[in-house]
């Protein structure tokens, strides 16, 4: 029924008022000592590794278990419905946490409030992902913690800027933090893919394990260390004049940074950890299967994606999980395309030349530059820590190239959630034969994503041959998903077989004359050996079978001497940049 005229006027005489964040108690310098940062929800070794980041900067802070199962059904109850996923995982796993400590310390939930704020990305944005902050405060306060303090984790964070929002100066949101944060998240990217890359072929599944649980504690200790504030030199201040860096301290902590070695040494000393702590077997042919999706559900490893990394490699695969330092790339790219809309905006009309226009342009290249700066040290700092690791964690691919191959079927200023991002990787990975699958894992209803399964309709349409699946996650239908990734990994499986059994026979050895070759020599059976790409093989195991046929002798040369087999070659992961 249409309201009545007496309903519509009353509304328009309403006065309305615009929409403003709950006002909290602000997180103070003072409070530091006795209460304790919360973070979470990312991969174990994003969420430890980040934690003793944080406490190297002299605050106290604490990880949340990794979601489970009766975590989604504590955030269901206490969130609003048609919410995706993520939010109701960390709400409920932050939730119990909270529960598990007031329990153990004999705390009343004030108490509780008082002790403990949680940390967490923010960001506006075209997807649910903008409401997840308050929907966190929504989920607490009906909980019994209405008092309690989230702080979003970005520019906002701090005071700096927003101080009528009351977040309070207990967290400084400076450039100190942003480095100890991307160290933690670099570190525990190349830890997980070097360990994800190994795993499968592990002679001994539990010392695998073992180790990377040691080397995790080594990185732990490494950036729990305090660092002194580095002296403020000339060439600092200089840097601070002619860059947008705050002041001449902040230019000073990042020429220290990039001369610092704590995550490269952690990181060499886990290399060695690595080569002493178990052997590896690549000679059994896997199916590399690329994960991508919606960041959170191709990041955590919970129930929040099923424990689909679990279950594949349970399946017998090897899979490639993709780096933070990706998105992080990723959105600093995205910064390129934004300066270009403002000076577009901004542009006088055809054939005008001012002096403020001329600014105007020379102000947007600088700007570009900058950027481009931004990146080759991301880039640099990257690719430090891999080398740490004997190459072994592929590098970043390259955004523009990603651009390139995404902007036919999906424009990359469509912005939120990953973007063109994940057509973009579904066509790198195939084209340059990195993967025999692509899986991608996202929430159910996300909608960045699902715009991205639309055009990947028309990705696989244009190349028949791609393997690719999408995987919603809801928190329930794991045996759903569990059916649909086996039945997609079988030919993928068969794949990696097939390659296996022609590079056998190409390489005129049998596996038994193989494995005696591998035997006499140690480094063959190393994780971190690095074996080369190869044009005729994607899996690992078929690649290995090529590299061992050029080093080794044929019937007909007979044994080499000892020492004569030649420096590898090592074609490392393609890098169009």
């Amino acid at each position: 029924m249409d309201p009545s005229p007496a309903m519509n006027t009353q509304d328009a005489a309403r006065p309305g008022r615009h929409y403003r964040r709950p006002v909290e108690r602000p997180f103070t310098r003072a409070e530091r000592d006795r209460v304790t940062l919360l973070f979470g929800s990312l991969s174990v070794a994003h969420d430890r590794l980040l934690t003793a980041a944080i406490r190297g900067l002299g605050y106290h802070a604490e990880a949340i278990p990794t979601p489970r199962r009766r975590d989604l059904q504590t955030g269901r109850e206490l969130c609003n419905s048609g919410q995706c996923n993520p939010v109701y995982f960390v709400a409920g796993a932050l939730i119990n946490h909270l529960e598990r400590r007031r329990s153990e310390r004999g705390l009343d939930r004030d108490e509780v409030a008082d002790r403990y704020v949680f940390v967490t990305p923010g960001s506006c944005g075209p997807c649910r992902f903008g409401m997840y902050e308050a929907q966190y405060r929504q989920a607490l306060a009906k909980a019994g913690y209405p008092g309690f303090r989230v702080i979003a984790f970005d520019k906002k964070g701090g005071g700096d800027g927003h101080p009528d929002e009351g977040y309070g100066d207990g967290l400084a949101v400076d450039l100190g933090l942003y480095i100890a944060v991307l160290d933690a998240l670099f570190m525990a990217d190349v830890l997980n893919a070097t360990f994800y890359r190994a795993r499968p072929y592990a002679t001994d599944a539990a010392a695998a394990d073992r180790t990377f649980e040691t080397c995790l504690t080594e990185c732990e200790q490494a950036l729990g260390r305090p660092r002194p504030d580095p002296r403020v030199t000339v060439t600092a201040r200089l840097l601070a004049a002619v860059t947008p860096l705050p002041s001449a301290a902040d230019a000073a902590r990042l020429l220290a940074r990039l001369r610092d070695r704590t995550c490269t040494d952690a990181l060499a000393r886990c290399r060695r950890i690595i080569e002493e702590g178990f052997e590896v077997d690549y000679l059994r042919p896997r199916p590399l299967i690329k994960i991508t999706g919606e960041f959170w559900a191709q990041t955590t490893e919970g129930d929040g994606n099923f424990r689909m990394f679990e279950f594949l490699e349970a399946e017998g695969a090897e899979i490639q999980v993709e780096p933070v330092a990706g998105w992080v790339d990723y959105m600093r790219y995205g910064l390129h395309g934004q300066l270009e809309e403002a000076r577009a905006a901004e542009d006088p009309p055809a054939g005008a030349r001012s002096g403020q226009a001329l600014l105007r342009v020379a102000t947007t290249r600088v700007r570009h530059w900058l950027i481009k700066q931004t990146g080759r040290l991301l880039h640099r700092e990257y690719d430090r820590m891999r080398a740490a690791l004997r190459d072994c964690p592929a590098p970043l691919a390259d955004q523009r190239t990603l651009e390139r191959l995404g902007r036919p079927y999906y424009h990359p200023r469509i912005t939120g959630g990953e973007g063109h991002l994940e057509v973009a990787k579904t066509l790198y990975y195939h084209r340059h034969r990195l993967a025999h699958m692509t899986l991608s894992l996202k929430p159910f209803g996300c909608m960045p994503s699902t715009q991205s399964d639309g055009a990947q309709a028309a990705v696989q349409a244009d190349d028949p041959d791609i393997r690719f699946l999408p995987i919603e996650t809801s928190g329930e239908g794991e045996i759903n998903a569990y059916s649909r990734a086996q039945m997609a990994l079988g030919e993928a499986r068969e794949s990696a077989r097939s390659e296996f059994r022609d590079a056998l026979a190409r390489s005129g050895h049998d596996l038994a004359t193989l494995r005696a070759y591998i035997a006499e020599r140690p480094q063959l059976r190393s994780p971190l050996y690095p074996i080369p790409q190869s044009d005729a093989a994607i899996s690992r195991a078929a690649r290995f079978v090529h590299h061992l046929a050029e080093r080794m002798p044929t019937r007909a040369e007979g044994p080499r001497p000892a020492g004569t087999e030649g420096k590898q070659r090592e074609i490392r992961h393609v890098d169009p940049r």
